[in-house]
């Protein structure tokens, strides 16, 4: 009787946050709040739907979606429709999309062509975005996503060659050194779940950068729902299915009879002549 009223009692724990979040208050054209609007954000990616309603103060939130494009949907009795074209979310973020509702039937459907938006007014973290794009395009000479991490500010590295191959849980890995902190104060997480080890705080798990959708390096004012750091947070996440067939085959072959003349093979040998 005592665990079933303790698991009946239990209140569930979230993790980190690896989705984004979208925002915002909707209103009448006499700027008075719209309650009981159905809002809609469609993934452009996958075709699935995500809906909330706003509250008697016209505010609602999305939360929990998977980082890509999205297109926003407002719809409510009495009011032509409202039409978002597609805008990005990225890891983290948490996107305001205030709406201002226009009088008329609601099969009408007005577009809203302002920008979305790229201020962040819903959080003060300080951090940096490595998107897909940029992990598969920079070269990284030991395809190891941790070396992008020196790509943000206040993130650096006294031994660059430490970024060794990523094979961090049979050896020393390098990791930088954020804000002055030494590389054991970082916090590395892999969709949400706990990827350090015990030992010296090592990063457990180096996946291949072409299966990482994006990551988040957090170096200040993180949210309630991180901890355990003092340097930086390298929140990463891996990438999803879509409703387009895509995927990638590579081998990685690295061989000194590969390596481009130098200039003091010069001193033994002619240039361009090799054993």
């Amino acid at each position: 009787m005592t665990l079933v009223a303790l698991l009946c009692n239990a209140t569930p724990a979230w993790g980190q946050e690896v989705t984004a979040s979208i925002t915002g208050t909707v209103l009448d054209p006499s700027g008075a709040a719209v309650a009981g609007a159905t809002v809609t954000a469609r993934s452009v990616e996958r075709g699935l739907t995500y809906t909330a309603v706003t509250n008697e103060s016209g505010i609602y939130r999305i939360a929990q979606l998977p980082v890509g494009s999205y297109e926003l949907k407002v719809e409510k009795s009495g009011f032509a429709s409202a039409a978002f074209p597609a805008f990005v979310l990225t890891l983290n973020q948490v996107a305001r999309i205030d709406v201002g509702m226009k009088v008329g039937q609601v099969t009408q459907t007005v577009e809203v062509t302002g920008a979305a938006p790229v201020l962040k007014t819903e959080a003060t973290q300080v951090d940096t975005i490595i998107n897909s794009a940029t992990n598969d395009n920079l070269p990284l000479a030991s395809r190891n996503y941790v070396q992008l991490t020196l790509l943000a500010p206040g993130a650096v590295s006294t031994d660059p060659s430490s970024f060794n191959n990523g094979n961090n849980t049979g050896g020393y890995g390098g990791r930088p050194l954020i804000n002055g902190n030494r590389e054991q104060a970082n916090y590395f997480l892999l969709d949400g779940m706990d990827n350090n080890q015990v030992s010296d705080n090592l990063l457990g798990y180096t996946p291949a950068p072409d299966a990482i959708q994006e990551f988040n390096l957090i170096t200040n004012n993180a949210s309630a729902e991180f901890g355990n750091f003092m340097g930086g947070i390298v929140n990463a996440t891996i990438k999803s299915g879509t409703n387009s067939y895509h995927g990638d085959v590579w081998e990685f072959f690295r061989n000194d009879k590969l390596n481009a003349n130098s200039w003091s093979n010069n001193f033994n040998t002619k240039a361009g002549v090799w054993d």
